[in-house]
């Protein structure tokens, strides 16, 4: 498991002092400061609680909540009184629905989970520290940290999409380097993505002409409604860079033109807290979002947003998401945990961003200086961030998926950080992880995918796969088990070898 531990400031004077030829390629800074994430900041009103194996919530004698458990009788009356001391008015679950995955949930913990309201005027610490006392039916107390997104406001200057082709064009001030893009270019030589779900954990997708018919019915996680409209001018841009419609002459082009999108908002505003986001990664994969782009930076953390994200990963999720913005080696969470693809940012000349933060979990790299995309529900602007770098590798693997559908989330991972374009010190390292994404690379690493007339399987359509149809002409004596039989007639003859020569 990753660190979750930052250097302490004295330490990484000197390592940086130390160690001169890892940032000599640094980007310069840009104009606008970072958008830094509070570290300390935590919700005022309410406090987490992970109940103890075997323990339920009941309601009280005098009209509160109470915590009872069979193997400990004396727990109702203990728990009722220092629930109504640290000033808990209620106990809630924080998931939408039951999670689907039920016996995953059970072994993580995840069902044992509730959020305690607490009283005007009570002091989350305080409530946390009576809390602790109840060592008998709570295995965790502590506040619910606040996080944000993870990108950088700059004004446009060019309309000019570098991070998809790169031809040295000038972006910001800063003339690139051609060739410092992701190879959209050559990747769409073989796919534009499929219908598949995406899951856009956010502050919501605003109905942008370039995402027409494809965003979803979703959730607001901290409203507890269905109104997904952008409240940061941040959700849609990063859905802009995976998905804006591409080839219709029309703004940009995001990366996987068919892509469907699932908003989840999961802040209110631009900044949320770590419950919010739990729960709607749990809910977003419970609907059968099979990729997660998590623009989002977190520096402390409970355990309930680990165990949800192990939750995710448990369904067969690939999560994307940013290190962060602060320009130092403690990269956030979600990014700093094993089960995401944890994603730094580069700029147009394929040196790290300034503000990009790094370290061993450092996955992968990607643009995310400057980067055009959606605004609003018609409008288009620049933005920087890590924000921005995280959704061109959710977008990269959307186009592996649609090109093999077949392909394993273990799979999409190897392959996007195989293809890679290597940066900095030889092999992996720690400001650009793999390197650089290049989606055709990937692309090209990835098994063609399956095709029915190649009968043979050896992914070409030739002269075999004809002599295995001639040697199975006739009646099929099983319909369901007959490869030859193109056409589903449970008869192997002319119209199936029609359909085998026309793909040769």
């Amino acid at each position: 498991m990753r660190s979750a531990a930052a250097m302490p400031r004295a330490f990484l004077c000197a390592f940086l002092a130390a160690a001169p030829s890892a940032f000599a390629q640094v980007a310069p800074a840009l104009a606008e400061p970072p958008n830094l994430v509070e570290t300390g900041g935590f919700a005022h009103d309410h406090v987490l609680l992970q109940l103890a194996p075997g323990v339920t919530v009941a309601a009280s004698a005098k009209g509160g909540v109470e915590l009872r458990s069979a193997q400990a009788p004396a727990l109702s009356r203990a728990s009722a009184k220092a629930l109504r001391e640290a000033g808990v008015r209620a106990l809630r679950s924080p998931w939408i629905a039951p999670l689907r995955d039920a016996k995953t949930a059970r072994e993580l913990g995840l069902d044992r989970w509730y959020i305690a309201d607490l009283a005007a005027g009570v002091k989350p610490n305080d409530a946390v520290t009576r809390l602790r006392t109840l060592t008998a039916g709570i295995a965790f107390a502590g506040v619910d940290h606040e996080g944000g997104l993870a990108e950088i406001p700059n004004d446009p200057n060019f309309g000019l999409q570098y991070a998809l082709l790169n031809t040295g064009q000038v972006v910001s001030g800063s003339t690139g380097i051609a060739g410092a893009d992701v190879h959209a270019t050559t990747a769409w030589n073989t796919t534009h993505g499929n219908n598949l779900v995406v899951a856009v954990l956010d502050s919501g997708i605003d109905a942008h002409a370039e995402l027409a018919g494809r965003i979803l019915p979703g959730i607001n996680v901290p409203d507890g409604t269905t109104v997904t409209a952008d409240e940061c001018n941040h959700g849609t841009h990063v859905a802009g860079i995976i998905a804006a419609s591409g080839g219709n002459g029309v703004g940009i082009a995001g990366l996987a033109w068919n892509v469907r999108l699932l908003p989840v908002v999961v802040v209110n505003g631009c900044t949320g807290f770590e419950a919010n986001v739990a729960t709607g990664l749990t809910w977003a994969v419970d609907q059968g979002a099979r990729l997660v782009n998590m623009s989002l930076q977190f520096y402390a953390f409970n355990p309930i947003f680990l165990q949800a994200v192990q939750y995710a990963h448990a369904q067969g999720a690939l999560m994307c998401a940013a290190t962060g913005n602060n320009g130092n080696t403690t990269v956030a969470a979600p990014a700093k945990w094993n089960e995401t693809i944890a994603i730094a940012a580069t700029d147009n000349r394929d040196v790290r961003a300034t503000f990009s933060n790094f370290g061993p979990e450092v996955d992968i790299s990607a643009p995310g200086v400057s980067v055009f995309s959606l605004s609003g529900t018609a409008s288009y602007i620049y933005k920087s961030g890590t924000s921005m770098a995280t959704p061109h590798v959710t977008g990269a693997a959307a186009l592996l998926w649609g090109y093999n559908p077949a392909l394993t989330r273990d799979q999409v991972r190897e392959f996007l950080l195989a293809g890679a374009t290597d940066l900095g010190d030889p092999g992996t390292d720690v400001l650009y992880g793999a390197g650089r994404l290049n989606i055709a690379a990937s692309l090209a690493l990835a098994p063609p995918p399956f095709r029915a007339e190649d009968l043979n399987r050896d992914g070409a359509v030739d002269a075999q796969d004809v002599a295995i149809m001639l040697s199975a002409w006739g009646a099929c004596a099983d319909c369901d088990a007959c490869p030859a039989d193109l056409n589903g007639d449970c008869d192997v003859g002319s119209p199936d070898l029609a359909i085998l020569l026309s793909a040769w």
